[in-house]
């Protein structure tokens, strides 16, 4: 089971809320830009689908909001729009 140790995120329909796939973790925003840049997926949280750069790209997103560190308490913001971290 996922937990997330923060407060509650609002999401709206141009962000969405994702965390690394396939039991990858990170420890710093430069290791997700690189995966991010490389088409790896990450897991779309609470629905469990996945979505990689390409996804996102075909989107109306804006904004991939990435969970990470030690039990995912760390938050990093990929910005679609401007092609970049926040």
């Amino acid at each position: 089971m996922l937990q997330l140790h923060s407060k509650q995120t609002q999401l709206t329909m141009f962000e969405l809320l994702v965390v690394p796939a396939y039991g990858r973790n990170y420890n710093s925003k430069a290791a997700i830009w690189a995966d991010w840049c490389a088409g790896k997926d990450f897991q779309i949280v609470p629905e469990g689908s996945y979505i990689n750069k390409e996804d996102a790209d075909r989107s109306s997103l804006a904004c991939i909001i990435v969970r990470y560190g030690k039990e995912l308490r760390k938050r990093a913001e990929i910005n679609l729009m401007k092609n970049r971290m926040n």
